[in-house]
């Protein structure tokens, strides 16, 4: 009876560890719409964006900078039926990045960067 039971508990496995997640999820189009470079505060990205997950300082331009980073990794159908007969598994990746740049507590840049990938992990 119980062997019965593998297969699905082969297949719930491999959806539950099948997911990484990484950072704090950013609206880019947000940031875009609401943080003005040359006008808008640190207390405005604040609102728009909350705690950066690091920041850095730029001593020598006197820049402090703001990072926003998010990673979701996750198996697709396709990966999972491929991991099931040993041939390797597909993943889907998307990230975002975002570094905001102030001088004297105005944001000065802004750079974003977004990117999806599908990629086959062959056996």
């Amino acid at each position: 009876m119980m062997y019965k039971r593998l297969p699905i508990v082969i297949v719930l496995s491999i959806f539950i560890l099948s997911c990484a997640t990484a950072g704090k999820r950013i609206d880019v189009e947000a940031v875009k719409q609401n943080i003005i470079i040359g006008k808008s505060t640190k207390e405005d990205v604040m609102r728009v964006c909350g705690e950066p997950i690091d920041t850095e300082y730029d001593a020598k331009n006197e820049i402090e900078i703001w990072r926003y980073a998010y990673m979701d990794k996750s198996i697709t159908g396709a990966g999972v039926f491929t991991s099931l007969v040993g041939v390797g598994s597909e993943w889907k990746s998307e990230t975002t990045m975002v570094d905001i740049h102030f001088k004297k507590n105005v944001v000065c840049d802004i750079k974003c960067q977004t990117s999806s990938k599908t990629k086959m992990h062959y056996q």
